[in-house]
């Protein structure tokens, strides 16, 4: 990473000056330590007052919005009455959806902004944890201390906070917060105990911030229309340890734990009946054995000249220029198994680049300029074997994704919301979705996107034709976006990686309890429905442009 772009990454590489915060930030931490609970305290409390924190009785909903749960082993941790908690206030007295489906890709800052506009990425337009924007030549990576709060300025449709002018809204270490009340960015007490890995304590330290919440709650009478609280120990685990380690499992019961402590105090004070509670994670997260380095493969392999510098808005447009016009390619990737290619065009007849605004055509990807002549990128890619597909643009609303059995086309020619069709362009059943799929839908016969969700939602790509056609109506999508193979990634470090298409990356659980719901399982559900759902409960109305839907309807509303 560029030393000058960059601060903290948050899977590791300090540097000086990186390590010189977070050294003057624990010794403040030190000097003031929050009383946060231990872990292993009283099962049915957390020490937090909420009583008088909602005399009102007016409604809210409480998130607690928890990093990489894989959805099969958060399954199989309820079904051996590992999470009590979780079991008590949610699956007993609400509406479960094991595998709901999450957002392509399925990285966490495009999934948190997903989750609080019930958009696709690619229809709020942060399509990764770091992007590139070939029309201003800037580069994005939230993972820096410098750009993580850029977050809010990235996207610019309207967001579930924005929905509650009129009340209170708190954003507990939730990192989109726009127009919330009450921002908790944690960042001098949680930074040290983050960057030595006290992942457990980082989210105890958020859930006690609850103590907010009721704080300000007394003083106004009512409680927040919406508290967003952020945990991240699972993910955190599992990159270091892997998801079928006994860590993550660890990391998940604590989580468990710890939420069950705070509903204990809300339980005692009455809030129970009178909130709506939800429980949902941003991807889920697959197993990791082996690594693909893939801007090697580009620069190696392929012999193609790739720009690595990571230039934003603190360096010149003109500097900027200067470096990013040397080189025809930029490649981005967030969650270790999506990665991005970011081509300039081909000029006709002669050599050299267009622009870096004008896109390459769908022919020029398969015939790109490289030093030791032509090359087919997406079929160089999708021979690799730590690549499980590829998709690209072949124009407005129509996209192919290609595997090494076989290539197929989606078109929604009416645009978002509107039928999508499929379309066979090599091979027979590139997904494996006969038997699952009707035979006039694989034939051609346009279907709405609910009903490819609902068809696809138990196949190895989930929801895909819907959301990989939105993802590249951005104009921050990549010109190829490629995804890994189960067991693989496109970096060196992780043992846990997301990002993919398959089950294990877009599947999660959703819970979602509270007055007038009730007990049942959901089969389908896009995370993606959150938003919706919430202001459906809170008596708001919908913003236009939604790709989510209300998943609970309530007598009276």
């Amino acid at each position: 990473m560029n030393a000058t772009d960059t601060a903290t990454h948050r899977r590791g590489g300090h540097g000086g000056r990186p390590a010189l915060l977070v050294l003057t930030a624990a010794l403040a931490f030190l000097a003031g330590c929050p009383a946060v609970p231990d872990a292993d305290g009283p099962p049915n409390t957390f020490g937090l007052d909420f009583t008088g924190t909602n005399p009102a009785g007016l409604r809210g909903a409480v998130v607690f919005f928890v990093d990489g749960l894989n959805a099969g082993i958060f399954q199989e941790m309820l079904e051996a009455n590992e999470l009590p908690a979780i079991r008590r206030y949610f699956v007993d007295r609400g509406l479960y959806a094991p595998r709901a489906v999450a957002n392509t890709p399925s990285v966490t800052l495009a999934n948190e902004t997903s989750f609080v506009t019930g958009r696709f990425p690619g229809h709020h337009g942060v399509t990764g944890i770091n992007w590139f924007d070939r029309n201003r030549l800037v580069w994005r990576n939230y993972e820096t201390i410098a750009q993580k709060n850029t977050l809010d300025a990235d996207y610019v449709v309207p967001n579930l906070y924005e929905q509650f002018p009129d009340r209170t809204t708190f954003s507990l270490f939730f990192q989109p917060h726009r127009g919330t009340t009450k921002f908790v960015e944690n960042w001098t007490s949680a930074g040290p105990p983050f960057f030595f890995g006290y992942y457990e304590y980082v989210d105890r330290l958020a859930l006690y911030r609850f103590h907010l919440v009721a704080d300000v709650a007394r003083q106004r009478g009512e409680f927040p229309a919406v508290t967003v609280a952020y945990n991240l120990a699972p993910d955190f685990r599992a990159y270091g340890h892997g998801v079928r380690s006994p860590r993550y499992r660890e990391a998940i019961r604590h989580t468990d734990r710890q939420i069950g402590r705070v509903l204990g105090d809300m339980e005692r004070a009455g809030l129970l009946d009178q909130l709506y509670f939800f429980l949902v994670s941003d991807h889920g997260l697959m197993e990791v054995t082996r690594h693909w380095p893939i801007e090697d493969f580009l620069r190696d392999e392929l012999r193609l000249e790739v720009g690595s510098r990571q230039l934003w808005e603190n360096t010149g447009f003109e500097d900027r220029l200067a470096y990013y016009r040397k080189y025809p390619v930029v490649v981005y990737g967030s969650g270790d198994r999506y990665w991005a290619l970011c081509l300039r065009r081909p000029m006709d007849g002669e050599p050299g680049w267009d622009a870096w605004p004008v896109r390459p055509r769908p022919e020029d990807l398969r015939r790109y300029p490289g030093k030791q002549g032509p090359v087919d990128l997406p079929a160089a890619l999708v021979g690799q074997e730590a690549v499980d597909a590829v998709a690209y643009s072949v124009g407005p609303d129509r996209v192919r994704v290609l595997r090494r059995d076989g290539e197929v086309e989606f078109h929604q020619p009416a645009g978002q919301g509107g039928p999508i069709t499929y379309r066979a362009i090599s091979g027979e059943d590139p997904f494996g979705w006969k038997g699952a799929v009707p035979a006039d839908a694989l034939a051609g016969k346009p279907l709405p996107p609910r009903q490819w969700l609902a068809m696809t939602t138990g196949t190895e790509f989930p929801d895909l034709p819907a959301q990989i056609v939105a993802y590249f109506r951005s104009r921050l999508a990549g010109d190829i976006a490629v995804f890994a193979t189960p067991g693989w990634d496109f970096r060196t470090v992780n043992r846990a990686g997301h990002g993919g298409l398959r089950p294990g990356d877009m599947h999660v659980p959703l819970l979602i309890a509270g007055p007038g719901i009730a007990p049942g399982r959901l089969a389908v559900a896009r995370t993606a429905d959150a938003m919706p759902t919430i202001l459906h409960l809170l008596g708001r109305p919908l913003p236009p442009g939604l790709d989510g839907e209300p998943l609970v309807r309530v007598r009276g509303r």
